[in-house]
């Protein structure tokens, strides 16, 4: 054995060496941070490795607009953009680990007609900066006595276009979303709206290039995404249509670039005569910001050259058929429908509603009503009554045109598959309406998509304590529950507990956020 005395001559020796090394090591690193040369790169990451805990691939805009500033809105506007901002930063970097993409918001508001400064007199300004939006006022649109009428009969906007749809001309508010140009992907969602799961699957397409592992993968994924119109028409040039298409979808998708995203309301037409021309809903809508785009299309109101008629064909935006059968039709409903259909077909997808902008529709007409445009659910089995023809409707034909439409049937549409639910034919959840209503397979999806909007304001703090005791409204059942085959189960139960999570009290009666 060595002697104590040689292992600690050993052991001096080692230390030494460490010593030396450190000191070599260090001045090379001095030597190395002084001079001009660059360091070398860092060899890259896969993507999976790089985006959870480090930065994210890019910063997504959110915008959300108002066209007035009513009473009855400022009730509700805090409590509807603050869950609104909640659901996307809680399915946004870095809250939601499987998302790449983080959140900022922006709010667009008319700037008030005086002059002054709407920080100080508009309430709704206020709310909104109140809410965690940056606010960005805008200045009217367009100017209705600058709209051009084309020489020859027809032309109807500089007349028409302020009393059309929702909000006439003021709608038009929407398009600001394009000016967001400190941001390559913008994102405009209606205030009754609702984030449910991330985007990622979207914006991967717009981030990522063609020829990249994760572009590829992205583009891959949207033949499953798109809407079966969106891809008919590409394929045959009628959405109805799908019958001789040329290539697969993946090979369609394979090379694209998408300037936009948006989904279609088929629940404004007549399938047999307006399918070729159906307009946008504009509750969703995803684009690449361009100051071009927008100039062009403020470009194209000016021109004038909107025409009146129901044909489908040869009326409505430049002759091609974007008409008066539209709801919105001169407006952003009629006018982005053009755009994306017939000069951006290419790089304008639109989507499947169900998953991105699902209002719990039917996909098929009804003969519940003589309307087609009447929008009504599928009859529930245990609800049909053969004895009496209120509860003995049936489907019929397909609302865009197709011969099967079980794949946009959002009524029937799993929640879990779902991302943006949109409260329009379900009504907002803080109108708290009871839920004894249970005929179609409508009710049970909408008290679901209700309880998710409940479920996001319970998230945010100081508004995680409520008590089912404030509970007053004596409600026991039916409750309906979707169980885990999609089919629809009655149970009792109190609704104002199990879909409104005691923020409503009884019917009507909404408990308003605190900071409200």
């Amino acid at each position: 054995m060595a002697s104590e005395g040689s292992r600690n001559r050993r052991f001096a020796a080692s230390v030494l060496f460490v010593i030396f090394s450190i000191v070599r090591l260090n001045r090379q690193l001095i030597e190395t941070t002084t001079s001009h040369e660059p360091l070398p790169p860092l060899p890259a990451l896969p993507f999976s490795a790089t985006i959870r805990g480090s930065l994210p691939v890019e910063t997504v805009a959110y915008a959300v607009s108002i066209t007035g500033c009513s009473a009855k809105l400022q009730q509700r506007l805090y409590d509807a953009a603050v869950v609104l901002k909640r659901s996307i930063e809680l399915n946004a970097y870095p809250l939601k680990s499987e998302s790449g993409y983080a959140a900022k918001f922006y709010a667009f508001t008319l700037k008030p007609e005086d002059g002054s400064d709407p920080a100080r007199v508009d309430r709704c300004y206020q709310i909104l900066s109140q809410a965690g939006y940056e606010v960005v006022p805008q200045d009217k649109p367009i100017y209705t006595s600058l709209i051009k009428e084309p020489d020859g009969a027809g032309s109807m906007l500089k007349n028409g276009i302020s009393s059309d749809g929702c909000c006439g001309d003021k709608e038009l508010i929407k398009l600001a979303t394009y000016k967001l140009t400190d941001h390559n992907i913008a994102v405009h969602l209606d205030l009754d709206t609702l984030v449910i799961r991330p985007l990622d699957e979207l914006y991967d397409v717009m981030h990522y290039d063609s020829i990249s592992i994760e572009g590829k993968q992205a583009r891959k994924r949207l033949a499953d995404l798109a809407a079966p119109t969106y891809i008919n028409r590409r394929l045959t040039g009628n959405p109805s249509e799908s019958f001789g298409h040329k290539m697969s979808p993946e090979q369609l998708f394979a090379n694209i670039t998408v300037n936009a995203y948006f989904t279609k309301d088929y629940n404004m037409i007549v399938p047999q005569k307006y399918a070729q021309s159906v307009g946008v809903q504009g509750g969703v809508l995803i684009v690449r910001p361009s100051v071009a785009v927008y100039t062009h299309l403020i470009s194209a109101v000016y021109s004038g050259e909107f025409y009146g008629g129901f044909d489908g064909k040869t009326s409505g935006w430049f002759k091609k058929g974007y008409g008066k059968h539209i709801w919105g039709s001169m407006t952003i409903q009629g006018l982005l429908a053009y755009y994306f259909d017939v000069e951006e077909l290419e790089n304008a997808v639109e989507l499947n509603k169900c998953r991105y902008n699902n209002i719990a529709d039917n996909a098929r007409i009804s003969t519940f009503a003589k309307n087609p445009k009447f929008p009504r659910g599928t009859l529930l089995p245990f609800v049909r009554n053969a004895s009496n023809d209120r509860y003995n409707f049936v489907d019929t034909q397909c609302r865009d045109g197709r011969k099967t439409c079980d794949d946009t049937n959002c009524q029937r549409f799993p929640l879990s598959e779902i991302r943006i639910v949109h409260y329009t034919y379900c009504k907002t959840p803080w109108k708290c309406n009871g839920c004894d209503y249970l005929e179609t397979y409508k009710e049970p999806l909408c008290y679901e998509m209700t309880r998710e909007w409940f479920k996001v304001r319970k998230t945010i703090p100081g508004e995680e304590n409520v008590t089912m005791d404030d509970v007053i409204a004596q409600d026991d059942g039916p409750v309906s529950y979707i169980n885990e085959h999609n089919e629809v189960e009655v149970l009792q139960g109190n609704c104002y507990k199990e879909f409104y999570l005691g923020y409503c009290r009884e019917n009507g009666g909404y408990k308003p956020m605190a900071a409200s």
